[in-house]
């Protein structure tokens, strides 16, 4: 049974981690979706000019993806570019080769989309490598009341400059067809510009690479005003502060959650990891923009050592010694991953140019993807022989490797977040609320067991006055235990010696009597000696089913009972008994409601026939008995999801400094002599039923109105219209 409990536990684990793991996934495509870049539509006028007149400046940003003229292999000038199109008008055809209806994609000039054409005037034309020059020309045509706009533009490769309406407005990097003249740096900017008096911009580009396996524009430009751009900017802004916010909490939080640790390494390394990642995405260009390679330079090197805490990170999640294999391989991982860290900031620190290479960015990629699947592997080995944390350490080392890999998805972001920074966000929120919630007992334990120490090595006279204290109060408790043991003993002695005695006398009376006894006197007799024998048979079936709900032996045969039903049957049972009298016993229930426990129905059907029959016995010839069963809504009360049942009666009742003391054994109230019959072991029994089963019960009376039972059990989640799964 427990191998198959344990089977089911891990086949539902493994489904929840898949579900996790595909969650994560269908997320990360959501937000690519809902995040991505696209083209903006608008239409074009016969001058070939993108016709905007019809937006709204403080509407949303226009996207411009598409409609751009590339001229490869030229860098020219706003004169070079007129002159072009003044020949073309005049003779149709171009002094310069280029591409017109271009689109914006993340690989630049290698991809100008599938609607482009080719205006060719050298024979000899070459397409476009990753390496060379070229010049991006595009006609904006807006409302004449737009006074200024702003351009958003993400990501050039690698330098640039811009020309508007005939003029230099901005330069990055060394734009040069020579590539010992050009210099790289990263381009991400917000320009303001201004129209013409006719509404017009004439955008020019020029851009050059030598350095990166993309060229040219590698993200749409968004055309808006400059409050909308800045909305754009503060919401990345915002979302970063966001994370930043959890980090810190989660560094307080953690650090002192850490003292209960055999080792702290684990949360230092997983620390680093989550600082690292996040200023990955600090020195992202569209956050942080440094001059020439630094921004890029910064962030492969925080990678690279993300990388390295990531592996250090599940390396120390389990102890020295816990593991033969690992434990074989402890210098040679720990010196290969630690080489590999160094060779690669070594080359890139010392070359780089290195930086943009394609084969860069491969290598990259393997070196995150090798650490995260050896990780993987390591994690998987390891839970598989452990329990601890195996359910978190799993979810985390599949986590944490979507999140290294997503930092090489290459894709246009509206907002400037990216899909390495949602599953960031998405990772430690998470972790960190396990991570808490997991640890915070165990520390909070901890913290408490050292108090007790410190308190009881400072103050060692109080300590032993304190433990004498308790020896004496439990002298006195052990004291007040066996007075009751033998008034126990003696009210069993008591309650046996009556039927001993009265049986005693009737056999004497039938075998000392002179003369043969009347049939009818003898059967009398007869029937007087049964009832007594009845009584304590009564009485020592009562003691040891006390005795036996009293051990830890006793097992509960617990299958769904509908209290409602259980309860009715014993009503209709009491009911018919009452038939002919003026005493009424009442059922109330709800119509719509089973009124499910999980228990054992024997043992149950003891307690509320028990709690039933003391009602009927108290109460006079025309008193009225209510058996009420409903939902009990009190969420202190077994968490609200429970069942009460309440037995009502306006008989006798129980004074009221006796109502404590109902359910101890053998005793009676002093009003209840003139129904003294029974054990004085019922309630005691459905005590103990009620203690074996979770559920609870106490009285509530008042002398001559009446007594109130009421008996609460926790509501089963049992569903009747579910089919039970078959025995093997």
């Amino acid at each position: 049974m427990n191998r198959n409990n344990t089977a089911k536990k891990r086949i539902s684990v493994t489904a929840y981690l898949i579900l996790v793991v595909l969650a994560i996934a269908v997320s990360s495509v959501v937000f690519l979706c809902v995040n991505y870049r696209r083209c903006s539509d608008y239409s074009f006028t016969q001058e070939s000019f993108l016709d905007l007149r019809n937006w709204d400046k403080n509407s949303s940003p226009l996207i411009l993806g598409k409609g751009w003229q590339f001229f490869p292999h030229e860098l020219l000038t706003p004169e070079d570019v007129r002159r072009d199109a003044r020949t073309f008008a005049a003779t149709g055809v171009h002094e310069y080769d280029s591409y017109d209806n271009v689109e914006i994609t993340r690989d630049g000039w290698l991809n100008l989309g599938s609607s482009y054409t080719l205006n060719q005037v050298s024979p000899d034309l070459e397409s476009m490598s990753e390496f060379g020059a070229g010049t991006y020309h595009i006609n904006l045509l807006f409302n004449y009341d737009v006074d200024y706009v702003t351009i958003n533009l993400p990501d050039i490769a690698q330098s640039a400059r811009i020309w508007c309406n005939g003029k230099s407005v901005r330069h990055y990097g060394i734009v040069s067809t020579d590539s010992d003249s050009y210099s790289p740096t990263e381009v991400c900017a917000d320009i303001q510009l201004q129209p013409t008096e006719t509404g017009h911009i004439d955008l020019i580009i020029n851009c050059a690479n030598f350095s990166s396996p993309y060229g040219g524009i590698l993200s749409s430009p968004a055309v808006a005003s400059t409050s909308s751009i800045e909305h754009i900017k503060d919401a990345t802004r915002l979302y970063l502060a966001v994370v930043y916010v959890l980090l810190l909490g989660f560094l307080i939080g953690g650090f002192y959650i850490s003292q209960t640790f055999d080792g702290k390494s684990k949360f230092y390394f997983f620390m680093l990891i989550f600082i690292c990642e996040l200023l990955f995405e600090q020195f992202s260009a569209s956050v942080t923009l440094l001059p020439g390679t630094w921004n890029y330079l910064i962030q492969v090197t925080l990678l690279i050592f993300t990388n390295y805490w990531t592996f250090l990170y599940y390396a120390s999640l389990y102890p020295k010694g816990t593991s033969k294999l690992f434990d074989k391989l402890h210098f040679f991982e720990m010196t290969f991953f630690s080489l590999l860290t160094a060779m690669y900031l070594l080359v890139y620190w010392c070359f780089p140019k290195f930086l943009y290479l394609q084969s860069s960015t491969l290598a990259n990629f393997i070196l995150v993807l090798i650490t995260n699947l050896y990780c993987m592997a390591r994690v998987f080995y390891m839970v598989r022989r452990h329990d601890h944390g195996h359910y978190l350490y799993t979810l985390s080392v599949l986590v944490t490797t979507f999140m290294h890999l997503a930092i090489f998805v290459r894709t246009q972001y509206y907002v400037s977040i990216s899909l390495h920074a949602l599953i960031l966000l998405f990772f430690i929120m998470v972790y960190g609320s396990y991570f808490i919630m997991d640890y915070v007992k165990t520390f909070e334990e901890l913290s408490f067991h050292n108090k007790n120490l410190e308190s009881a090595v400072d103050e060692k006279t109080k300590y032993i006055a304190k433990v004498n204290q308790d020896l004496l109060k439990n002298h006195e408790k052990l004291l007040e235990n066996e007075e009751a043991r033998k008034k126990m003993l003696s009210n069993v002695s008591h309650d046996l010696r009556t039927p001993i005695t009265a049986i005693r006398g009737y056999v004497e009376l039938m075998l000392n009597a002179k003369e043969p006894l009347p049939r009818d006197q003898e059967v009398q007799y007869l029937k007087n000696i049964h009832t007594r024998s009845t009584q304590m048979e009564q009485l020592i079936s009562d003691l040891v089913q006390l005795t036996r709900l009293e051990s830890e032996n006793d097992t509960l045969d617990k299958m769904p009972i509908s209290v409602k039903e259980m309860v009715h049957d014993l009503y209709m049972l009491y009911h018919a008994e009452c038939e002919g009298t003026d005493k009424q016993v009442l059922f109330e229930a709800p119509e719509d409601d089973d009124l499910l426990i999980d228990g054992d129905a024997k043992k149950l059907l003891r307690v509320f026939e028990n709690i039933i029959v003391n009602a009927m016995k108290y109460t006079r010839e025309n008193d009225i008995i209510r058996i009420i069963c409903h939902r009990y809504d009190d969420p202190a009360m077994l968490g609200g999801n429970a069942v009460e049942v309440i037995v009502k009666d306006n008989g006798v009742g129980i004074p009221q400094n006796e109502v404590p003391y109902v359910f101890d054994r053998f005793y009676r109230a002093e009003n209840s002599g003139i129904n003294k019959t029974g054990s004085g072991l019922g309630l005691s029994i459905v005590k103990s039923i009620m203690d074996k089963h979770g559920g609870k019960i106490w009285a509530e009376s008042e002398e001559g109105q009446g007594s109130e039972f009421h008996i609460v059990f926790r509501a089963s989640e049992f569903n009747f219209d579910e089919e039970p799964e078959d025995e093997e």
